[in-house]
């Protein structure tokens, strides 16, 4: 059985988002028994349209046709990582440095399992998160999810109650 090749995955979805002046984010290969999904998220300063994430979806389709790095059949999906976006690699948290975020942890730490507050720093080995009583150094090893955490009132808008 041949397996899926996510370096040559990669390397065909930057390409293909590089040509649409996008860049790739992030990409994922799960599987769903007997079928892979394959998500692409591609981003750029200032957002990224709907017919640009369908445009990159059908050129990044036609191409792993062509070069067929996944095994057997599977499902592609391309979007926006959202404003929410999920945080994984050392280049996510650096981009996100000053932004609020949430951090789940995969151990709890002083009866805490989630940290939530400002990302001051990040570097190779971890991040710093500011915290409402204190800063908080967490390696990515101790990291079981991260997100960057924009408050629905800033996306929306504070309601207004109708009377």
């Amino acid at each position: 059985m041949r397996k899926t090749d996510t370096e040559k995955i990669e390397v065909l979805a930057r390409e293909v988002a590089r040509d649409l002046s996008l860049s790739l984010f992030d990409l994922e290969v799960v599987r769903e028994g007997n079928r892979a999904i394959l998500r692409v998220y591609v981003d750029r300063e200032g957002g990224v349209s709907l017919s640009e994430i369908e445009t990159c979806s059908r050129r990044l389709g036609a191409v792993l046709d062509v070069e067929d790095p996944l095994e057997g059949n599977y499902v592609l999906e391309v979007s926006s990582p959202g404003v929410n976006r999920r945080l994984r690699t050392p280049g996510h948290f650096t981009a996100a440095v000053g932004n609020r975020v949430k951090v789940a942890l995969a151990e709890p730490r002083e009866g805490r399992r989630n940290l939530q507050g400002t990302l001051v720093t990040a570097d190779d080995e971890g991040i710093v998160v500011r915290g409402d009583d204190a800063d908080h150094r967490v390696r990515y090893l101790e990291i079981r999810k991260a997100n960057v955490d924009v408050p629905q009132d800033e996306l929306f808008g504070k309601g207004k109650k109708k009377r």
